[in-house]
């Protein structure tokens, strides 16, 4: 028989400074560790603001993106080590969960994960289940928030370069031009801005860009990022040749 406890929804929350106030709260969503030292551990504080009880379980996965920027994952929980791993918080307490790298300690590389907070049955953790529990029926929102954790090596630093630019169809299949961006670097980049200038293959005027779509953007280390923006003004359609240039932070 089915169990009479039914998960209608799980809620990915992937914030930047907002939470959802009717449940409860990670913070911070982004940390830095280092790979070795007193930096390879760090605390997140989990804030129960609802008004009622909530069981919680942490775990973690690899975060990995293609030129889409469409993510994938797989587990990576022998990676880390989080104390408490699971946790039953009371309206309005407040938990620390210290998490410790446990992987490489000199990667070549910065690398990316996915720290998971995830909302679970509270029966599930409690060691005595209220009378009757299992026999009710009950319709429930899970919230899993999906954290990012990055393992960065001392001298890790970002370079992102434009790769190629192409004709291409935007989403409603109007003229538009890709514009693809590698990141050699060893870090995770944020695109501040990118000046990019194009010309058609069979000639013609140089015309410079500054797209917003590449506008504070992010490129994982060791990735490309491949954006469409609208097909320029006065540019003859087909084959271009392009040169960009990009301001990046870490």
């Amino acid at each position: 028989m089915r169990s009479a406890f039914v998960i209608v929804a799980v809620i990915a929350v992937q914030l930047a400074g907002r939470s959802a106030s009717w449940a409860y709260q990670l913070q911070p969503i982004s940390r830095v560790f280092a790979p070795s030292g007193s930096k390879a551990t760090q605390s997140f504080e989990v804030t129960n603001d609802g008004a009622g009880r909530v069981a919680l379980a942490v775990s973690f996965a690899t975060l990995d993106r293609d030129e889409s920027y469409a993510e994938t994952n797989r587990d990576a929980s022998d990676e880390f080590l989080a104390y408490p791993a699971q946790m039953i918080l009371e309206p309005g307490a407040r938990q620390t969960v210290r998490v410790t790298w446990l992987g490489a300690p000199d990667p070549a590389r910065e690398l990316a994960y996915r720290i998971i907070v995830a909302q679970v049955p509270l029966e599930r953790l409690e060691r005595t289940p209220p009378d009757g529990a299992a026999s009710r029926g009950q319709m429930r929102v899970m919230l899993t928030y999906r954290g990012t954790l990055f393992i960065r090596p001392a001298k890790a630093t970002p370079k992102i370069e434009l790769k190629a630019a192409a004709p291409a169809s935007d989403r409603d299949g109007s003229p538009g031009l890709a514009i693809t961006l590698e990141n050699t670097g060893t870090a995770v980049g944020l695109v501040k801005t990118c000046t990019v200038r194009v010309a058609s293959s069979a000639g013609g005027a140089e015309i410079a860009l500054s797209p917003a779509e590449l506008r504070n953007t992010r490129v994982l280390c060791g990735t490309r990022r491949r954006y469409v923006v609208p097909w320029p003004a006065g540019l003859a359609r087909g084959p271009v040749i392009a040169t960009g240039r990009c301001s990046v932070e870490s």
